[in-house]
C-alpha cells in the first residue's frame, strides 16, 4: 500500500508525496520531493505566471 505525504521527503519505496495548487484544482502525486516541486513549478509557470514570479 502506498502512503502519501504532503510535502517532505519520501522515506521508502512505498511512499509518495502529493501537492495541490492554491490557485486551482491541480493536484499531483510524485515519487519524490524534487520531482513534485518540478511539476508544481512547471504548473505555476504555465497556468499562473504571476504567482510563479512571486514563488
Amino acid at each position: 500500500m502506498v502512503t502519501y505525504r504532503r510535502g517532505g521527503h519520501v522515506q521508502g519505496n512505498d511512499e509518495a508525496v502529493e501537492r495541490t495548487c492554491d490557485h486551482c484544482d491541480w493536484h499531483c502525486i510524485a515519487g519524490g520531493y524534487p520531482e513534485l516541486i518540478g511539476r508544481y513549478q512547471s504548473h505555476l509557470r504555465d497556468e499562473h505566471p504571476e504567482a510563479w514570479l512571486r514563488a
